[in-house]
């Protein structure tokens, strides 16, 4: 059983978007070469923040991070959730 307190347990739309990383991560992260400019990884920030914050909150953080990953971006590399 989990020793997570029923108010602390994930929903399930943020289990979902755990779940999308994680296939994410395994089956199409391998394929792609791609160099992450940012520590943590933006999967792995992902996965943080829907482990951490709700499913609304962790999304708005995570697009957030997904729109500073691109060219030209100058700010921190060090971006934890």
């Amino acid at each position: 059983m989990s020793h997570v307190p029923p108010s602390r347990r994930s929903s399930w739309p943020s289990r979902f978007a755990v779940g999308f990383i994680e296939t994410y991560r395994l089956r199409v992260g391998p394929q792609v070469a791609a160099e992450c400019r940012f520590e943590p990884s933006c999967s792995a920030y992902g996965l943080e923040a829907y482990r951490k914050y709700g499913f609304l909150r962790a999304t708005a953080r995570t697009l957030g991070r997904l729109r500073r990953c691109r060219p030209g971006y100058r700010g921190p590399a060090f971006d934890p959730p």
